[in-house]
């Protein structure tokens, strides 16, 4: 083994006791790599610095020996969790969203903080001038011109952890992390809440929120915020709560009754849907989340999924020329939603 093989797998030997796996990191590696990059010491120091830039570690404890790998996260992480999850699980994560971020935000359009409708009825007035309901699409829209770049995060080392939702600053400009694989209905409220943690002034320079659970039910006093103002932001009223009238509905009776329902009161018929199936798992311990799902597939029909309506967005919203070759590689490689 040559003396640059064996520092670069010391390296990569690093990278994986803070849980990358060999697949994960060969496959954000940019094209012209070679392990010869490390033959010298300053070598070493170069390689430290681009792997370091592209898995959120800190370039110095990948090239000294006697100091653990310190993963870089988003300022003031405040890790939030149920069912005795731990904290470090979610650090990875974390730490490619922060990565990531920082290459977005090289692409995306620098903008004062914006004053947001706090009021969340007032917002819902102006997202639906000229709408039937306030679709995820309205809301992403809103919050990139506003400023706030949405990010879908998918591509992650094997085993690792994912949150479902991040708020934070980065660089003194807020962010907004997503992870949900559900193709359509989910990430509205999901967009919504983390929307909310933002409006409400709960993400600062020093303190982000990861919610690893978007849970409706959450006593926390941050949530339980974000939450009503998801829900008043949607659907008008901050405690819905969507009941039907008589018999429990099937997949085909609750895509009719949501469509009509929407009309009425200018709710986007997927989130009635959804509110439907957890009202009735909250108020009668009933499981409905399938039938749900299949009035939700009946609705979308072949309309774009709302990953898809994410990623594309969010280019549309980058200017692209702003990044160099290989951090636009990178881009692609998480934008195209591969996964390890």
């Amino acid at each position: 083994m040559t003396v640059a093989s064996q520092h670069m797998k010391r390296l990569y030997d690093r990278l994986q006791t803070v849980g990358y796996t060999k697949k994960y990191i060969n496959s954000l590696l940019p094209d012209w790599w070679d392990d010869g990059i490390a033959a010298t010491p300053a070598g070493v120091q170069q390689a430290s610095l681009i792997l370091g830039q592209r898995f959120g570690v800190r370039a110095e404890t990948l090239w000294t020996d006697d100091v653990e790998p310190v993963l870089r996260l988003p300022q003031g992480i405040r890790f939030k969790h149920r069912h005795k999850i731990d904290t470090n699980d979610l650090s990875i994560a974390c730490a490619v969203a922060h990565s990531l971020a920082k290459i977005v935000l090289k692409a995306f359009p620098a903008k004062p903080l914006p004053d947001f409708y706090t009021d969340a009825g007032e917002l819902r007035k102006q997202l639906l001038i000229g709408k039937k309901w306030i679709t995820f699409k309205d809301v992403l829209d809103y919050c990139l011109t506003l400023g706030i770049p949405v990010i879908y995060l998918q591509h992650l080392p094997d085993k690792a952890k994912k949150m479902e939702g991040l708020a934070f600053m980065q660089d003194g400009r807020p962010v907004i992390v997503l992870t949900q694989k559900r193709t359509y209905g989910y990430m509205l409220f999901d967009l919504a809440h983390e929307l909310g943690h933002i409006t409400l002034g709960h993400v600062t320079a020093d303190h982000s929120i990861i919610d690893q659970k978007i849970d409706s039910e959450a006593d926390d006093e941050a949530e339980s915020a974000a939450n009503r103002f998801a829900l008043e932001l949607l659907t008008g009223n901050p405690g819905c709560r969507i009941v039907p009238n008589g018999r429990n509905l099937n997949g085909h009776q609750l895509a009719q009754a949501a469509l009509l329902f929407a009309e009425k009161h200018q709710i986007d018929p997927m989130h009635i849907a959804l509110n439907y199936a957890h009202t009735q798992e909250k108020v009668q311990n009933q499981k409905r989340w399938p039938v749900a799902n299949l009035a939700i597939n009946l609705i979308a029909k072949e309309a774009e999924n709302d990953q898809d309506v994410l990623r594309h967005a969010l280019l549309q919203a980058l200017d692209l020329s702003e990044l160099s070759e290989d951090d636009h590689a990178l881009l692609k490689a998480h934008i195209r939603g591969i996964a390890d």
